[in-house]
């Protein structure tokens, strides 16, 4: 029997999915999201992008739901940024094991740490990559230049991310996937807006998105079979295979469009929202 679209949760994810190229949502698409809010629609985001980055994107979008947020270490009340349920984050020693890997490599790491004051600590962008990823992140508050990556009495890491070429990073990789796999979760792969460079994020072994969609559904009251899902990227991949109907846009890796049960058009073309407004709500 198949469930009214009025009682399923969408949650889709942003960068690749729901925004569009260019990591934008305008005006128009914010008006669109809101009408079928407005109509009934149950909708959040399930993100890697922090509060203080995904705020800025979607703060006039009316969200009638938690979101999810930093890949799943986060559930955030997205209008006040009150956190309702966090995740275990990276123990300093795994950390500090990771830089002395890097170092020598001359590899400086993004660092999201969490505590009174959120930091994203970072040292030289080495490449292009990484400077381009730096740039994305001129007006971000919590941006804090270090000749050396020390932390705070108290602040705890909710994951860090090293960019450059995949065959520098490929020991880097395969090392820490050796070593911490009970500590870890990680994900390797091209960025999707800059090909060529790669990605290696880490996050708590228990932080992911679908974990994280498993709580939110639950404290929202839908059955699993209710959410559908939205997404592009091996980070999306967990919560795919727990919704009960998960949708890839166009431009998703290959290996998130062979775990779809669905292709929808790519996030130029506003897919999601094309998919949303097919709805009968």
């Amino acid at each position: 029997m198949k469930t009214h679209a009025k009682n399923c949760l969408y949650i889709s994810d942003l960068d690749g999915t729901l925004l569009e190229p260019g990591s934008i949502f305008p005006d128009s698409s914010v008006e669109r999201l809101n009408r079928l809010i407005d109509r009934g629609l149950n909708f959040t985001i399930a993100t890697a992008r922090t509060y203080d980055s995904a705020h800025p994107l979607l703060k006039n979008v009316r969200l009638n739901h938690p979101a999810i947020l930093f890949n799943g270490v986060f559930m955030t009340e997205f209008h006040t940024g009150h956190n309702l349920i966090e995740t275990d984050f990276i123990r300093h020693d795994v950390v500090h094991e990771a830089m002395e890997l890097l170092r020598p490599r001359k590899m400086d790491p993004f660092v999201y740490t969490y505590g009174e004051e959120s930091r994203v600590i970072h040292g030289q962008a080495e490449n292009q990559g990484a400077q381009k990823y730096l740039d994305s992140l001129e007006t971000d508050r919590r941006l804090c230049k270090v000749e050396q990556y020390e932390f705070i009495n108290g602040e705890r890491i909710a994951g860090f991310l090293v960019i450059d070429k995949k065959e520098k990073l490929d020991p880097v990789h395969d090392h820490l996937q050796k070593t911490f796999p009970d500590d870890l979760n990680l994900y390797f792969a091209e960025d999707i807006s800059d090909p060529g460079y790669y990605w290696l994020q880490a996050f708590h072994a228990e932080a992911n998105k679908g974990s994280m969609v498993k709580r939110l559904a639950k404290k929202q009251g839908f059955a699993l079979e209710q959410v559908v899902v939205f997404g592009d990227y091996l980070n999306d991949l967990e919560m795919f295979h727990i919704a009960g109907r998960a949708l890839a846009v166009e431009n998703a890796l290959a290996k998130v469009k062979n775990a779809a049960d669905e292709i929808i058009p790519s996030n130029a073309e506003q897919g999601v929202l094309q998919y949303l407004e097919s709805l009968e709500l």
